[in-house]
């Protein structure tokens, strides 16, 4: 009996375990080179180590070499109906291939994945691509008439970088509108199709053809030249959106174009009201983050989790982007009512609480790590002269920019380049160090940058932070700049010259 009782729940186990995974299997029919990486995609806001709060969680499932190894599967959890982006690449050079060579030899093909799948993909000779399983029609479906992205298809469109004049882009893009429509309609009429894909596939294919018209309008305003948009070119821009956009049921967030231009469309109103602050940042005034949040709840009443999402980025954005914490405790006391129990909401509410803690004439936070020389540095034992810390998200970020500084400033000023990209070793780190008289360089593992996240809420929006020669904080949030960073220089008390000065577009 007792047997039998356990044979019972290791089955009942394997039933649930399968329940809610999903098994992708792949082998070349022949042989091939091309490498074939698979990516998980959830639509849901989570920590990232080094960035913060992300509105989308990529996991790489598996990574198959088909030069290496002919056939391989891989077995990953699934709750519900979710979207896998196959990256397949050649291993051979790609230079001076025609536009289908290149779609051929390198392209992202989605696959659209569900609970208890047991996918099959066959590489037949040229790389094409056969199915089988639970979806193979949804999986055909996708492969013939959903790039990774509206974009992908440019070099089959004839696009052509160089020139102005890009209006027949506009066409194609629009016939492959029509053609999507065309076929979805014949798949529908004889496969069974749940709300997650239809949505998915309608709200795409709806988005993408006025998305490639901005752009290419974009392109003809600015001639091809990095010049900034006039208020009435980027107001015949914004009417692109708002003419076209309409809202789909909350499985549409699936599609990125969506999300991206559900965004858009709900902020055009605002920035319209509220003008966009003429700095670097371009960033939203307070009233503006009030505005777009209030705008997002009412607009999206019906559309309970776009609602969630959206309300979710823009506490996020007040809680990153501005400086004060204001506007970022006015939305999260709201936010708390609404959704109680979302991880996120404790998350912001960390952050806010943090940057609060940061103003001027507060002592910075003390922090030792590493030298190039292996010996711990302290913040505190650099006090005596002013302190520019710049946290560097990738190995010698800041460092061309900041050189200049450097020598203005020379003995005065200690500038020190804080390594916090996460996964570099500290022997990769050091090779990449270039001493300099008035720099100093330290090296964060993983570990001590989550605690620099808790104590100083990095993240890459501002970089940098300028500290008294008594270790209290002249300014915390000041962001990036280019060309120039005047925001930067203006707290440590330099003035540009005239020699120096750099036009901005």
């Amino acid at each position: 009996m007792k047997v039998l009782l356990i044979g019972f729940l290791v089955g009942m186990c394997s039933l649930s375990w399968g329940q809610n995974t999903a098994r992708i299997n792949i082998n070349s029919a022949s042989e091939s080179d091309y490498v074939y990486s698979l990516t998980l995609e959830r639509v849901r806001f989570h920590e990232t180590l080094g960035i913060g709060l992300a509105e989308t969680e990529y996991e790489t499932i598996d990574i198959f070499d088909l030069s290496i190894q002919k056939d391989g599967s891989t077995t990953f959890e699934v709750e519900n109906p979710l979207l896998v982006r196959m990256t397949i690449t050649s291993k051979k050079p790609t230079n001076n291939l025609n536009p289908n060579e290149m779609r051929r030899e390198s392209r992202t093909q989605l696959l659209y994945i569900v609970p208890e799948e047991n996918l099959t993909i066959t590489v037949n000779p040229g790389n094409a691509l056969t199915f089988e399983g639970k979806n193979v029609a949804h999986q055909e479906f996708l492969q013939e008439y959903f790039l990774e992205n509206h974009f992908q298809y440019l070099p089959a469109f004839r696009f052509d970088p160089k020139k102005i004049d890009n209006k027949a882009i506009v066409a194609q893009s629009d016939s492959l509108a029509q053609l999507r429509i065309q076929k979805y309609e014949q798949f529908k009429a004889s496969h069974q199709v749940d709300a997650t894909f239809d949505n998915f596939v309608r709200a795409t294919t709806h988005v993408e053809p006025h998305l490639m018209r901005i752009v290419v309008r974009d392109r003809e305003m600015r001639q091809n030249t990095p010049v900034k948009l006039t208020p009435e070119q980027r107001k015949e821009l914004d009417a692109i959106t708002l003419a076209n956009f309409k809202l789909y049921p909350d499985e549409a967030l699936f599609s990125q174009a969506y999300r991206n231009e559900l965004r858009n469309w709900i902020l055009i109103p605002t920035t319209t009201r509220y003008p966009q602050q003429i700095s670097s940042q371009y960033a939203l005034s307070n009233e503006a983050v009030l505005d777009v949040y209030r705008n997002s709840a009412e607009k999206l009443s019906a559309y309970p989790r776009q609602q969630e999402y959206l309300l979710t980025y823009w506490l996020n954005y007040a809680t990153t982007a501005l400086q004060s914490m204001e506007v970022a405790r006015t939305l999260l006391s709201d936010f708390e009512k609404r959704y109680p129990d979302l991880p996120a909401k404790t998350y912001l509410a960390k952050v806010i609480a943090t940057k609060e803690k940061l103003n001027k004439g507060n002592t910075a936070p003390d922090f030792t790590l590493l030298n190039t020389d292996s010996v711990a540095v302290s913040l505190s034992s650099l006090r005596g002269k002013p302190i520019c810390v710049a946290f560097a998200f990738s190995l010698k970020q800041h460092e061309p920019t900041l050189k200049l500084l450097e020598e203005i400033k020379k003995d005065s000023v200690t500038f020190v380049y804080v390594s916090v990209a996460p996964g570099i070793s500290f022997s990769t780190w050091k090779e990449y160090v270039e001493p300099r008289p008035h720099a100093l360089h330290l090296w964060a593992s993983d570990e001590v940058i989550e605690s620099l996240k808790e104590i100083y809420a990095i993240e890459p929006r501002f970089p940098f932070m300028v500290i008294d020669e008594a270790g209290r904080i002249v300014n915390r949030w000041i962001p990036q700049e280019f060309p120039d960073n005047k925001s930067l220089r203006a707290d440590l008390g330099i003035v540009k010259t005239t020699t120096t000065a750099v036009g901005r577009n």
